[in-house]
């Protein structure tokens, strides 16, 4: 019977709705789950294609960094491309350094410069959440320099947007070897007055940020380098990243001679064996890290402040470090629509939300300006290294060189704009004609049927009864799960090219045509039209069926009223308590109401699903419901043998019949039924106690067992079939 749309809601009202997964995974059985491998590497290999990226944009921006070093714009560089946590493009270029001929290899260390920002300010907001600081507490309560009337009212959170007034430094006239403390960088400000007054402009700085680092030492009570890599570093697994390069840190191995200058005209100002460039944590511009080591950083903020489970830093102050302040930048990127805003110590690259997703009130003045969203944040460093995060498209790229002065960073905005921002590339476009895939898999005979079908435009598995999960094409004959991408389909052709089958990693299923010697398609279907008789239905008149409903699982019980008029007739009411479906169709609209929602018209896949429960579709002659029908296999099991009939063929998801051989009546159906707001789900429908009802053979009882484990089965028990009953005009209606 038909129970989708109460099943649907009452997932929608169960209070674990909002923590446990809509559904069960799309593989169903546990036999496509793949082997237990070892722990994954942080970023493991991938391709473009399997991770959804054109390979040729990937190419071009692959040979526009080799471009880069071939025309002396820089020395070398290192690129890493990461698309849903996997590595679809990690190389490096060029030289380590130049007077060495040593080639730049992957896992090189660079001075980060600027990048060191992001890193200050999780700390600092880490010593917020921890109730150390506030956001609107005032430097000069920690720094006597500070209390003058000048600068006095400059707060913890202008410094974190640059808008306390601070130069962009003082140190550049500093003895280093008599400063021996990042408190007495901060000290540097003594004597001096703010550019302007704190929170009216915006002054990137950094002398703010290492007023900041030195808070973190007041505030914490620890050297700021150890806080950072107490806190920061070592909780994200940052292990080839440190904040002093000491002469004696075996990261030097891993280092990088630097250079400044411009085109071909490079002179190098630092090597691997030179001393430390500052010799203490410099946090506007200190770090030294490897790309993969950045790139954990970059996760910890797309992941809300978690590293896995453990919250290292509370999601409010993420939002904030996403949030633009209140002074943009400007235009000055190489992303398309693109402007520039900052943070809390964060590069934002910000577009126009689109006008249909919230983008402009509509009751805006004519001229303003459409919300901006967040396409892309990170941060760049001055040596020539860059970092963006893309949210929306779960990717980021590390562009890293030791190039000090270079521009190219420009450009590479330019090709990710193609690779990442642009139309979203269809990997699909590049596969095989789907039609090669199409058709019936199993492990053997004896094994239920699964089916490569399409879904729309789409590739797709679909395991009758559980899931229909949709393949997305990698390359070489291999598709994946969308939902799990860790599934890879491997298709195997024989020696004339055709699709033999497939495996997922060991399990292996074999295609098959259905067997000539199965029962024909006319006589089981005779046979279920001569036992069930639902034809009667045209002579006997209306009938109502009355029953109640179970929902074990959540402890649940309801009323259920259905009445089925010749020839497509059909109404459902469903009741718990106030709670109630009503579901019509009167041969050529579907209509819906509920407790939580008015009448509504149903079209599309809703509608013929809902058409399909009707008694003559389950019971009666199926070619007069659905194009095509097949016997696909006979099952032997309990003592019954069991045929299988499609109902339609591999051009769409569709209902899998099962027939009780022997007693030619309807034993179960197997569908993957569309749910209004939660999506789809399977369901396996099984009948018994068939009895007879006015010379028509039907069930008494009827159990659905769901694949969402929240609802489990619901459970239907008719108490009576009435035949020829008188209804009142619009019966099978449902008012507006």
């Amino acid at each position: 019977m038909l129970i989708q749309l109460l099943a649907a809601g009452t997932l929608l009202l169960t209070p674990q709705a909002a923590t446990e997964p809509a559904t069960e995974p799309a593989t169903g059985p546990a036999t496509l789950a793949p082997a237990v491998q070892a722990e994954p590497a942080p970023f493991p290999p991938s391709t473009a294609l399997a991770e959804g990226l054109s390979p040729e944009a990937l190419g071009r921006l692959d040979a526009m960094v080799q471009g880069f070093v071939d025309d002396g714009e820089i020395i070398g560089a290192e690129l890493m491309v990461l698309k849903n946590g996997r590595t679809v493009l990690h190389e490096g270029y060029g030289l380590g350094s130049r007077e060495d001929e040593t080639p730049l290899e992957p896992g090189s260390l660079f001075c980060v410069r600027s990048m060191t920002k992001p890193v200050i300010a999780a700390s600092i907001l880490m010593l917020i959440d921890d109730n150390k600081l506030e956001l609107d507490d005032k430097i000069s309560a920690f720094m006597p320099e500070f209390d003058t009337d000048g600068s006095r009212e400059i707060t913890v959170e202008n410094l974190l947007q640059h808008t306390s007034g601070l130069p962009m430094s003082l140190i550049m006239s500093m003895d280093w070897e008599r400063t021996d403390s990042i408190r007495a960088v901060a000290g540097l400000w003594a004597g001096h007055e703010p550019e302007f007054e704190p929170g009216t402009a915006f002054n990137y700085s950094d002398q703010g940020t290492d007023t900041l680092t030195a808070l973190i030492e007041i505030a914490s009570g620890m050297i700021a380098a150890e806080f950072v890599e107490q806190r920061v570093l070592g909780p994200l697994g940052m292990t080839q990243s440190t904040c002093v390069l000491e002469l004696d840190d075996p990261l030097r191995e891993l280092a990088l001679s630097k250079y400044v200058g411009s085109n071909n005209a490079w002179t190098r100002f630092w090597t691997p064996t030179d001393a430390p460039l500052f010799p203490f944590f410099l946090g506007s511009q200190g770090l030294y890290s490897t790309l993969e080591d950045y790139a954990k950083f970059l996760n910890f903020w797309a992941n809300r402040g978690r590293l896995g489970r453990e919250r290292l830093l509370g999601a409010r102050y993420v939002r904030k470090t996403l949030t633009p302040g209140p002074y943009p930048l400007g235009p000055g990127t190489g992303f398309t629509d693109s402007r520039m805003d900052y943070g809390y110590l964060m590069q934002l690259w910000t577009q126009p939300r689109p006008l249909d997703e919230g983008g402009l009130e509509d009751d805006a003045p004519e001229g303003a300006e459409p919300e901006r969203q967040v396409a892309v944040f990170g941060h760049t460093g001055s040596d020539g290294t860059h970092a963006w995060y893309f949210p929306e498209q779960d990717a980021q790229v590390l562009y890293f060189t030791q190039s000090r002065g270079t521009l190219t960073g420009l450009r590479v905005e330019e090709a990710l704009s193609e690779l990442l921002l642009g139309a979203p590339f269809n990997p699909n476009e590049l596969a095989p004609p789907l039609e090669e895939y199409l058709g019936y898999y199993w492990e053997g005979p004896g094994d239920k049927y699964r089916a490569i079908i399409r879904d729309g435009d789409d590739l797709a598995l679909e395991i009758p009864g559980r899931a229909v999960a949709t393949l997305v094409y990698t390359g070489e004959d291999r598709w994946k799960l969308r939902d799990e991408p860790i599934n890879v389909f491997a298709f195997d052709r024989d020696e004339s090219g055709k699709v033999v089958g497939y495996h997922v990693g060991e399990h292996q299923e074999f295609r098959f045509e259905p067997s000539s010697e199965l029962v024909a398609l006319e006589e089981i279907s005779a046979r279920v039209v001569a036992n069930h008789r639902a034809d009667l239905l045209e002579t006997l008149g209306p009938m109502r069926m009355r029953g109640t409903l179970e929902m074990p699982k959540a402890g649940r019980e309801g009323k259920l009223e259905t009445l089925y008029g010749w020839p497509d007739l059909f109404r459902f009411d469903a009741t718990f308590g106030k709670e109630f479906e009503q579901i019509t169709s009167d041969g050529e609209e579907v209509w819906s109401a509920s407790h939580l929602s008015p009448a509504a018209l149903l079209e599309d896949q809703l509608a013929d699903q809902i058409r399909s429960e009707h008694l003559l579709a389950r019971f009666g002659k199926w070619s007069d419901w659905y194009d095509h029908v097949e016997v696909i296999q006979e099952l032997e099991g309990s003592g019954k043998h069991i045929l299988v009939v499609r109902l339609g063929d591999t051009s769409a998801p569709a209902d899998s019949v099962l027939v009780d051989l022997d007693e030619g009546t309807v034993f179960r159906i197997d569908a993957v039924s569309l749910l209004p707001g939660v999506g789809r789900m399977g369901t396996r429908t099984s009948y018994a106690d068939y009895r007879d009802v006015e010379g028509m053979l039907l069930p008494f009882a009827m159990q659905s067992e769901y694949s969402n484990s929240m609802i489990g089965s619901i459970i239907t028990e008719v108490e009576s079939y009435e035949v020829g009953v008188e209804l009142p005009d619009g019966a099978f209606t449902l008012a507006e």
